[in-house]
């Protein structure tokens, strides 16, 4: 599993290749989604914001991750994001207003408005991002433009800690049926 890590942490190099899927679907997209949920949003919490807006905003660093997405893919995205938001109790108004958006239509998200909305929601509800991020576990690609490389080890290396650490708990002994009597004797209740 060490070689999806070296990878992951080369950075973009175009599109991944198949066993880089086939290596991202075994350690995370096989996961529990709450179990990627709870990786994400420790990941996302570690971000520093600036970090994150020059992976998100089209143009700095020569990059635009999330331009890069096909329409469907981003329009996915940006329902998800939305959908996190909405689901905590924020309004469209709040929303738009607050991530500097006019335009809250997942359908006609430009790479700039999606961008602004994935920073609004690391800023504001990391756990919101998450959530999204853990709605896409099982494509890498849309992963790395949302979340960047640092934050998918981040992810990676949080589920490889919680799976080690369950495989380690002792399995809790079956209930008794019944309770020793007097004479050694098994009695049910």
């Amino acid at each position: 599993m060490s070689n999806v890590f070296d990878r992951l942490a080369q950075g973009p190099q175009g599109s991944q290749q198949p066993q880089q899927y086939d290596d991202w679907n075994q350690m995370v997209g096989a996961a529990p989604r709450e179990k990627v949920y709870g990786a994400a949003a420790q990941a996302v919490s570690q971000m520093d914001p600036q970090d994150y807006y020059n992976h998100t905003q089209p143009g700095v660093g020569g990059t635009d991750p999330l331009g890069m997405l096909g329409d469907g893919q981003r329009a996915g995205l940006a329902q998800s994001l939305l959908g996190a938001l909405l689901g905590r109790g924020l309004g469209q108004s709040q929303i738009g207003q607050q991530a500097g958006l006019s335009n809250l239509d997942p359908g006609h998200m430009t790479p700039q408005d999606l961008a602004a909305l994935a920073q609004y929601a690391q800023r504001q509800h990391p756990e919101a991002l998450a959530d999204a991020a853990s709605q896409h576990q099982q494509d890498p690609g849309l992963l790395e433009s949302l979340l960047g490389n640092k934050a998918l080890l981040m992810m990676a290396a949080g589920l490889g800690a919680k799976y080690l650490a369950d495989r380690g708990q002792p399995q809790q002994a079956a209930p008794q049926q019944g309770v020793m009597g007097r004479r050694g004797d098994t009695s049910q209740f």
